[in-house]
């Protein structure tokens, strides 16, 4: 059950990067701003676009797979998407990043609490191999 739980969050937190990221790259194309700020928009969307395709990818496996033969790792990983997320989030809420775009704050708060159930998952994955082990 926490497999199929840990899989959705990454599928959901995938989508939302990478949509978040296509609406940067979209709003950027429209010219708005500096070239330097272009730049640097260009820069985050592409960025959040890929973390997006890590993070959905990583979801997949973790639905896929049947023995989480790699618990550790992917424990690992939830831990720094969620720690990414985290801080993506609140760079948006508070407009720490050039990006000026509407529903940043909409957008920051979906990751932040993306994030918060990836730091979660995460460390329920580290109890229950604890578990096992016993």
């Amino acid at each position: 059950m926490r497999r199929e739980i840990s899989g959705a969050i990454g599928l959901i937190g995938g989508v939302i990067d990478a949509f978040v990221g296509l609406l940067i790259l979209q709003r950027n194309s429209n010219g708005m701003g500096s070239p330097m700020m272009s730049a640097s928009n260009a820069l985050a969307g592409y960025s959040l676009l890929a973390l997006g395709a890590i993070v959905f990818l990583t979801g997949v496996y973790v639905l896929v797979t049947r023995v989480m033969e790699h618990r550790s790792t992917v424990r690992l990983l939830m831990i720094v998407y969620g720690v990414t997320m985290l801080v993506l989030g609140v760079g948006m809420i508070g407009q720490l990043f050039n990006i000026m775009m509407q529903g940043s704050t909409v957008s920051g708060i979906a990751m932040i609490l993306v994030g918060l159930a990836m730091l979660y998952s995460g460390s329920q994955m580290t109890r229950t191999s604890r578990e096992e082990m016993m």
